[in-house]
């Protein structure tokens, strides 16, 4: 009932109609509190050695960018695609005249130095935007909220005043939705004291010094003409005065009721408009479903919400690993004759599968394996490095050729920084003072085998297995015969020349990646 087509790109070059735009009373409040310290005439900068701009000081930017944020948010007011230029597209598209790109840089900064919104890690490591004011804490729902008309995407409220477009959000907001409310605003505060900056009268909160001037911007609300319904435009005021108050005076205003949206309780999560991966990622979606298409599995973006998210989590992914998984599972339909119960899972468990073999040979080829399962010798506690190197792998969003040369280079650099150390006896499986080194070599020369492995280099991680192994055999079979077994095993074991001399804490996911031991 309330969507607008305007003359915004989206309307003019897709026929998509504008929205109400849901924005909660909390924000509001804190929005025009930046002119808690105008005065003072702080400034910042965007850049080093770019313009100074106020600090403290509410601009139509500013506004532009409130509304655009709680569009693009969802419904616990969090920017999942931190991407500055994804959402000024958005505001693009919904705006008629929408600020330059370099405003909403700077009006971006100046929320994040006032703490309107925060930058966060997502559970998936992504950076994202947290909206502040958004969430009632105590109740964990969505603060009190306004529903705006779309008239403040348009040509018309662009074009007023920015003390005029800051009056109007004022009370807009404090009428909440209400045909019947009548707002009225003294110009001066009574008793020189307010919680939030636009409740502390009219001549500080519009930065006027005269009565005058107050009254000739409600003369110009009156003549206010917007945007209502398509093709039909309407005063957006009904009333709008000054008035004698019982000290001072009063603005008093009360709009048209055309304007005013009522906020349904049972319909608190309509009206946000989180960016949609696969069209902020434009040319990796459109890659994702060609190749779907090739293979013959193209439905599996038909779900829009599975399509952002495997947008989302595949676009660092080589297109070699796509494919694999796509011809995978169009392997799977070709059998199973359907789709898996959840594609999307089996798609990314394609593409891990693949990258851990491909990961597991290039640690062979380059000579990285002494390394990333350092310091552990237990097979579980191995295999947990490995999988928690892999994890690193896979995150650092490299690729398979990349990650080859830069193992090569850093396996280099760590075997001339730690230099190897001969395996001596006392490497091999139990110490002499142990009970299992006694029982075993009551039955057999174990000394003499573990020489033999001292001289062949035998890796003593392998060798362990052997010494336990024989322990158990030793119950059951001829000692001698036991004796030539682990002599001859280890002559196959793995070779290894020595030990590095690796501090303890060393891990190789962490030197490799972020560059540090820790």
């Amino acid at each position: 009932m309330y969507d607008l087509i305007m003359g915004n790109k989206q309307g003019v070059e897709y026929s998509v109609p504008t929205s109400p735009v849901k924005i909660t009373s909390l924000f509001i409040n804190a929005l025009f509190d930046i002119n808690l310290n105008f005065s003072s005439r702080e400034t910042f900068t965007f850049r080093e050695g770019g313009t100074e701009r106020l600090k403290d000081h509410v601009t139509h930017a500013d506004l532009q960018l409130a509304f655009i944020l709680f569009r693009c948010c969802n419904t616990y007011g969090y920017l999942e695609l931190t991407n500055r230029k994804a959402i000024y597209r958005r505001l693009e598209l919904e705006f008629e005249v929408p600020i330059s790109e370099g405003q909403f840089y700077v009006a971006i900064e100046k929320f994040i130095a006032h703490q309107l919104i925060k930058t966060e890690k997502s559970a998936d490591g992504e950076t994202r935007y947290r909206l502040n004011y958004f969430m009632n804490d105590k109740k964990n729902t969505i603060g009190h909220y306004v529903l705006f008309h779309p008239f403040v995407f348009s040509k018309a409220f662009h074009e007023l005043t920015l003390a005029e477009k800051k009056l109007i959000i004022s009370a807009y907001t404090q009428t909440s939705g209400s045909s019947h409310k009548v707002i009225t605003r003294n110009l001066k505060q009574k008793f020189g004291s307010f919680k939030h900056v636009q409740f502390s009268g009219l001549l500080l909160f519009l930065h006027k010094t005269q009565r005058s001037h107050v009254s000739s911007l409600l003369d110009n609300l009156k003549s206010i003409v917007l945007p209502v319904t398509h093709m039909t435009t309407t005063h957006l005021f009904e009333c709008s005065e000054l008035q004698k108050a019982t000290i001072g005076y009063k603005a008093v205003l009360k709009f048209n009721p055309a304007f005013l949206i009522p906020v349904k309780k049972e319909d608190p999560t309509n009206y946000f408009k989180p960016i949609d991966a696969c069209a902020m990622f434009t040319k990796f979606y459109a890659f994702l479903k060609r190749e779907a298409d090739a293979y013959g599995v193209g439905d599996v973006l038909a779900d829009r919400e599975i399509a952002n998210r495997l947008v989302r989590s595949l676009r660092f992914s080589s297109k070699r690993l796509i494919r694999y998984a796509l011809h995978e599972l169009k392997s799977y339909v070709k059998t199973k004759g359907r789709f898996p119960r959840n594609p999307e899972f089996f798609i990314k468990d394609q593409i891990t599968e693949k990258f851990n073999h491909l990961l597991s040979d290039v640690l062979t080829k380059t000579g990285a394996h002494e390394f990333v399962r350092f310091p552990e010798t237990k097979e579980e506690d191995v295999k947990e490095r490995y999988f928690t190197f892999s994890l690193a792998a896979a995150k650092s969003k490299l690729g398979i050729k990349k990650l080859k040369a830069r193992l090569t280079e850093v396996v280099k650099d760590l075997s001339n920084r730690y230099p190897i150390k001969a395996w001596g006896r006392l490497d091999y499986g139990a110490p002499p003072e142990s009970y299992p080194y006694q029982e075993l070599a009551s039955y057999i020369n174990l000394d003499y085998v573990k020489e033999q492995a001292v001289s062949q280099k035998a890796d003593p991680f392998y060798y362990a297995d052997l010494e336990y192994n024989a322990s158990i055999a030793i119950r059951t079979k001829d000692p001698k015969l036991v004796e030539e077994w682990i002599i001859g095993e280890v002559s196959r074991l793995p070779k290894s020349p020595g030990q590095r001399a690796l501090p303890y804490n060393f891990r190789l996911e962490k030197y490799l990646f972020y560059d540090t031991i820790s």
